[in-house]
């Protein structure tokens, strides 16, 4: 692979891994939910591999739990990945909907470093903008924790769909110092939808999952509309191919200024990755 020459480190914002023990129960259980297989391992061992193999220097992981209970166990092993691998990776923590003394759960992750709390609204069951969860948002704004969002439909279309890009208007209107990433460019396969949240100032977006979507033109014109200093390279491993995740980017016809910034330089001034600074 032709090495992309850059001064700013690449950072994907957008991967999964679990526990060595999970990560082929999670591979199951979403291959047989929603008809699709991983290209990789979902572990750590395979992540650092593919890192090396393709020259990113960061990997955020993005941490969900499906239920409840798995919130703690999530964000204990979270915080050992990050201690046994800075700083080639960071991860978010994890939050349910459900669970109790969520706000507790939100300071403990502060504590423990994670770098902010993924959402997954179709594995979660909810909608981003319902009443209950705005006393999250609420405290994640005080302790200055963003958040990633799943965004838009899933590769199997679902039914209902949790979050489509206009679920997040009331929350970016209601929480204007609340840092929100919207996974795959604000809402996957719902892009004639963003157009609700361009006016505001505290809402971002990741690449993810739209190289298989959206042809170079395509890509471009979205990066372009969105802006190109609130968009981050994500690739979701380990369900999309890295290399060809990384090249979409670099072809796009856009300086290489502005792709410096898409594949780090905007992660590191939004997320705040200290030793990237």
């Amino acid at each position: 692979m032709t090495k992309i020459i850059m001064e700013t480190p690449i950072i994907d914002v957008h991967t999964h891994a679990f526990p060595d023990d999970l990560a082929p129960k999670v591979i199951e259980a979403l291959r047989a939910k929603y008809k699709v297989d991983s290209v990789y391992p979902c572990t750590i061992g395979s992540l650092l591999d593919v890192m090396e193999k393709t020259q990113v220097d960061v990997s955020i992981i993005q941490i969900y739990a499906n239920s409840p209970k798995k919130v703690r166990l999530l964000n204990d092993w979270g915080s050992e990945v990050v201690k046994r691998n800075r700083p080639k990776i960071y991860c978010f923590g994890t939050i349910h909907p459900d669970m109790d003394k969520p706000s507790d759960e939100l300071e403990r992750i502060v504590q423990m470093g994670l770098k902010g709390v993924k959402f997954q609204p179709t594995a979660q069951c909810f909608r981003p903008d319902e009443p209950r969860l705005f006393k999250i948002y609420e405290k994640m704004v005080e302790l200055k924790l963003p958040a990633l969002f799943h965004a838009g439909d899933e590769r199997k279309h679902i039914d209902p769909i949790y979050a489509p890009p206009r679920s997040f208007v009331e929350i970016l209107s209601s929480f204007p110092d609340f840092t929100v990433i919207l996974a795959h460019l604000g809402g996957y396969r719902m892009w004639d939808q963003i157009d609700a949240l361009l006016d505001f100032k505290n809402v971002y977006f990741d690449t993810s999952a739209t190289n298989s979507e959206l042809d170079e033109f395509k890509l471009k014109r979205m990066i372009e509309l969105l802006g190109i200093d609130r968009v981050m390279y994500g690739s979701d491993f380990p369900w999309f191919d890295w290399d060809q995740e990384l090249k979409a980017i670099k072809k796009v016809s856009i300086s290489e200024e502005e792709k410096k910034k898409i594949l780090g330089g905007n992660a590191s001034r939004i997320l705040g990755i200290p030793d990237l600074l």
